[in-house]
């Protein structure tokens, strides 16, 4: 960087940080009557952190302390609902996760895995985002999508190591794939009711508010599955063209990294160990529903945990699988914060009534039905999704779709198919969805995921507005239960 540069560089950084605090004290300042002092202050508190995230003047887990901070400052939302975001289930599902793929890293495996993965994708970048995309996509269909993420990602962050890639924010390759699995995770999510925590809140409000009775899961798939292939389509297409890596094809032939492969030699017992403690975590996780009876208490962030630490106790070979001085060196310490920071932004929108008050300003314009109704709802559900995490929005916004139908005597069911397709459609912000909070705290480039992620909500919201205000209308059966 020349001498001229950094100056100029030190100045954007420094209106960058004052930019954020200074957009929070004019939202405090302002005299808006609608508003009240809490709503203000969380509206603030939501552009200050949006702001240094997709800037970043400071490291991304800094700005996920500000909730923290603000809160006990200004008073404007309860502090003991906001502190538990930061040791909630899904902090310590990534940590145990972090700490099973530190482990690959001692050991070589990262870099076994990374060879498979070129030699079975392919060395072509454009295929290989795809291809990442696919995966995430079809995983998330049945699992809950931050544990797609969580298992994944670290996966794709091998291979990029491997072929010299550190620095994801610097890299369009490297946010481009990790962003791939992430968007995956977010696009696939509406296929089936076990995508996650979202789709069975919607199960839950159909069941009590609706019809009285069991919402069936193959009920589920077939209403929702034309609605989730709009997005999945558009998304995928999107992808394709969006990102523009600064390579086209990884640097080495596919019969390259074949011989890199076997020069590795056989798995060492490390390596296997390493490979199974995190295969058992991720089946554990996967299978969940098998045992929750008699394990009621053992989620998938506690059986990652669990084999996270016989990592620290079992001695393959005479040596320590892990140590905590190795472990602690290498972890990525920031994706904790940052995806803290998220989850607690997300309570202070919900506690304050922010999201609320953004979601009530919007009815008046819904009171027609038809397609007018379908867009504003649409526009809502998008917006309290990007802003605050996509369980929370589906929270809000299902409830209110149904009692504002029901109030107008129109059929609640197709409006609330269309939000729940919507509302697992997270994309621009670390606080829409776990994929695109596991991509940030990797140190992805949060400019261009907002930017791109703008463009991909547009799109999937589009087609989910068109497709399914068709099949409300010529399709009688998407209206029912």
């Amino acid at each position: 960087m020349t001498g001229e540069a950094q100056p100029a560089r030190d100045h954007r950084k420094t209106l960058n940080t004052l930019a954020g605090p200074i957009a929070f004290l004019v939202m405090l300042a302002l005299p808006i009557e609608s508003m009240s002092y809490e709503i203000r202050c969380s509206i603030g508190l939501l552009i200050w952190m949006a702001w240094w995230w997709i800037t970043r003047p400071v490291h991304l887990a800094v700005t996920g302390f500000l909730p923290l901070a603000t809160v006990s400052l200004f008073d404007f939302a309860p502090l003991g609902r906001i502190l538990p975001a930061y040791a909630a289930d899904l902090i310590i599902l990534l940590l145990a996760a972090n700490v099973l793929t530190t482990c690959w890293t001692r050991w070589g495996l990262d870099r076994r895995i990374a060879l498979a993965s070129l030699i079975g994708v392919g060395t072509d970048t454009t295929r290989q985002i795809l291809a990442w995309f696919l995966i995430g996509m079809v995983l998330s269909a049945f699992l809950p999508n931050t544990i797609v993420a969580a298992t994944m990602i670290p996966i794709v962050v091998a291979m990029l190591r491997f072929i010299g890639i550190e620095d994801l924010w610097e890299s369009n390759l490297g946010t481009a794939l990790v962003i791939a699995v992430a968007w995956g995770t977010s696009a696939g999510g509406a296929t089936t009711p076990l995508g996650g925590a979202p789709n069975l809140l919607t199960v839950e409000y159909i069941q009590e508010m609706v019809t009285g009775e069991e919402f069936l899961f193959t009920t589920w798939v077939v209403r929702f599955l034309p609605l989730s292939l709009a997005v999945m389509l558009v998304t995928f297409l999107y992808v394709r063209f969006a990102f523009k890596p600064e390579i086209t094809k990884v640097e080495g032939t596919r019969g390259f990294f074949v011989g890199e492969l076997k020069a590795l030699g056989p798995m060492s017992a490390q390596e296997k160990w390493g490979f199974a403690l995190f295969g058992v975590a991720s089946l554990l996780a996967f299978t969940r529903p098998l045992y929750s009876d008699w394990l009621p208490a053992f989620s998938p962030a506690y059986a990652f945990l669990a084999c996270a630490l016989v990592c620290f106790v079992i001695r393959p070979g005479g040596e320590h699988l892990m140590t905590w001085e190795y472990a602690q060196g290498k972890m990525m310490w920031g994706l904790f914060y940052l995806f803290a920071g998220g989850t607690a932004l997300g309570r202070v929108l919900s506690e304050t009534g922010t999201a609320q008050y953004i979601a009530n300003s919007l009815l008046p314009y819904a009171s027609g039905g038809g397609l007018v109704a379908v867009v504003v709802f649409a526009v809502l559900t998008t917006i309290l999704t990007q802003i605050t995490n996509n369980t929370a929005a589906i929270a809000i916004i299902v409830p209110i779709t149904i009692t504002t139908f029901q109030s107008l005597d129109l059929n609640p069911l197709p409006f609330v198919y269309i939000v729940t397709t919507i509302g697992n459609c997270g994309f621009m912000m670390p606080t829409s969805a776990g994929g695109p909070a596991v991509a940030a705290g990797y140190g992805i480039n949060l400019k261009t995921m907002a930017i791109k992620g703008f463009w991909a909500c547009l799109l999937s919201t589009t087609a989910v507005v068109i497709v399914g205000y068709a099949l409300a209308l010529f399709w009688p059966a998407f209206s029912t239960a």
